[in-house]
């Protein structure tokens, strides 16, 4: 998201030198008109990124819901989609830098995810060095100087304020002010331009671009790894997940008709947007009788249900004081799910 928020600062108050001199300058219409621009459309990302980010915790019908209904019914929610979104608005509008340098663990990993042929903003020591300040008379015995005329504009408009020609640190971001400074300065001097930009250690000092090599290679194939087994598990992942426990201070109960019945608790989390009429059956034991507390096991769409059931088993197929049910969870004559539960009878 800094990138995105670093364009929209190019694009509505110029580069990082043009951002300084508006910065700098009075108040006008002007000035007013691209701060206030700027500041809407980054607070409304930070909504954009707010509601996003609770669609990963709530759901996205229930981000849908607060957005929709009135704030009186889901008061929470609204306040927690406000907070974030100031949060976020804070971080990416005023506080880009330091959470760059002291929160996030990118800059942390740098040094292992790094090699000499990663792409980066660098500084063409090759070319710049020796650096010097610009004389127009010069003595002959004078050695010659690189195209770096140490003027530190790249310093200044470093907002984490490092010097990108001491190589690569912790606190760049990548922002690339230092590159538009630098070669505004060479233009003026009648230098090539480039001599900070993207560029890779290899490629400054051996002049060679090597995008494919040992470590791009090993990344990629984690990557492709990461995302098959990813894959997999999102095609084999049941449609309905069923937890089912017996209810918490509760015995066996002894029926006139001599079964043995134990009383649980069902959830039913629906994966998908369908609704599914749901059956149990037990597979490792014969006449097993289920009988609902309430209304029949119904899942609700992309949602939660529960309910309590008797489970029934015949004494004489209890054979100790726990026994071990294996339950098919089926919708028709499809199995979704199979659960596993203990039911309590009376010692023999």
């Amino acid at each position: 998201m800094e990138m995105v928020y670093r364009r929209i600062e190019y694009w509505i108050e110029g580069d990082a030198n043009a951002q300084r001199r508006l910065n700098n300058a009075p108040w006008t219409k002007d000035k007013i008109l691209k701060k206030t621009i700027k500041q809407i459309l980054f607070f409304g990302i930070a909504v954009l990124i707010a509601n996003t980010f609770l669609a990963y915790i709530i759901g996205v019908d229930e981000v849908i819901n607060i957005i929709k209904e009135p704030i009186s019914m889901h008061l929470n929610g609204f306040i927690a989609m406000i907070v974030f979104s100031f949060i976020f608005y804070g971080v990416f509008a005023f506080l880009r830098e330091q959470v760059c340098t002291t929160i996030c663990p990118y800059g942390r990993l740098q040094g292992v995810l790094l090699d000499k042929q990663s792409l980066a903003v660098y500084y063409d020591f090759e070319r710049g060095e020796p650096r010097g300040k610009m004389k127009k008379k010069v003595e002959p015995e004078t050695p010659a100087l690189g195209d770096c005329i140490d003027c530190n504009l790249c310093v200044k408009v470093c907002p984490t304020g490092i010097d990108i020609r001491n190589g690569i640190q912790l606190e760049c971001v990548n922002c690339t002010a230092c590159m538009d400074a630098c070669d505004e300065v060479m233009e003026k001097i009648e230098r090539p331009k480039g001599l900070i930009r993207l560029d890779s250690y290899e490629g400054i000092v051996n002049k060679k671009h090597k995008l494919i090599n040992k470590r791009s290679i090993a990344y990629s194939s984690v990557l492709l790894i990461l995302l098959v087994l990813e894959s997999f598990l999102f095609i084999n992942r049941s449609e309905v997940d069923v937890l089912m426990l017996r209810t918490p201070g509760t015995m066996y109960y002894e029926l006139e008709d001599g079964t043995i019945s134990n009383l649980f608790n069902y959830q039913l989390t629906n994966k998908t947007g369908n609704v599914y009429k749901i059956e149990f059956v037990c597979t490792n034991i014969d006449d097993v009788e289920f009988e609902f507390a309430g209304e029949h096991p119904t899942t609700v769409s992309n949602g939660n249900s529960e309910g309590a059931v008797f489970i029934k088993i015949p004494k004489s197929k209890i054979l100790d004081r726990k026994t071990n049910l294996k339950i098919s969870v089926m919708v028709g004559d499809r199995e979704i799910d199979q659960v596993k539960t203990t039911f309590l009878g009376p010692i023999k």
